[in-house]
């Protein structure tokens, strides 16, 4: 079992750390985010990550919309640092490569 940080930021901009204890997941954008939100954090992590699944014709292209390849992204970001954006995302059991929205989420 690993243990990783999730990141809560609260109303007033205070960061807080919550310890979470997970075995196999992925995290992946949420539903309802707004897509200039995640189109933002795409770049951002694109800029730090290597993004190379998601080009076009690459395993993780299709589907070829914003919330899909976000997700990858934010696991990239995940994986990394081991931090979840949870403010843009949710921790799934779905691998965000063969990702179909709506998800089923715990």
């Amino acid at each position: 079992m690993k243990i990783i940080y999730v990141f809560i930021q609260h109303q007033i901009d205070h960061i807080y750390k919550l310890q979470i204890q997970l075995n196999k997941d992925w995290c992946v954008a949420q539903t309802g985010v707004p897509t200039d939100k995640l189109q933002a954090f795409l770049d951002y992590a694109c800029g730090v990550n290597d993004c190379s699944a998601i080009q076009s014709g690459a395993s993780c292209f299709e589907p070829n919309d914003v919330i899909s390849h976000a997700s990858y992204a934010l696991n990239q970001e995940y994986r990394r640092p081991n931090v979840c954006h949870i403010d843009i995302a949710t921790i799934s059991t779905i691998d965000p490569c063969n990702l179909f929205f709506p998800l089923l989420l715990y």
